[in-house]
């Protein structure tokens, strides 16, 4: 899937956003989806993915929100898609499921292998 095609919201809607972190990651070590820093947010995530590693990683990164604020809105404005997925877990419109979280956490444990091609 070249950059031109790549359509965030249509990876969330259909559960391919995993798949893609997964399977778009090369033998140098780079993905195409996220940078290290947010791979490795991701990955801190996925591996405990309770309400209290969210929370921690939200107030760590400054996506906590208030309450009247809608659940993404922070992390989202400043542009973080991993931020989003984060907040967005326990909401009744996750960006992962628990399907994508095991895929993720599995990858992790793993260690990041290259050459993927998960389908899902």
């Amino acid at each position: 899937m070249s950059s031109a095609e790549w359509d965030t919201k249509e990876q969330i809607r259909t559960h391919q956003l995993a798949t893609s972190i997964i399977n778009r990651r090369d033998a140098d070590g780079n993905n195409y989806v996220f940078d290290a820093p947010n791979l490795e947010t991701l990955r801190r995530f996925c591996l405990d993915p309770t309400p209290s590693t969210r929370k921690q990683i939200m107030q760590e990164e400054g996506w906590v929100e208030s309450e009247e604020h809608d659940q993404g809105a922070g992390a989202a404005a400043k542009g973080s898609l991993v931020g989003y997925a984060i907040v967005k877990h326990g909401t009744d419109d996750p960006v992962f499921d628990e399907r994508d979280l095991e895929m993720l956490k599995q990858w992790y444990v793993d260690g990041m292998p290259t050459g993927e091609d998960v389908t899902r």
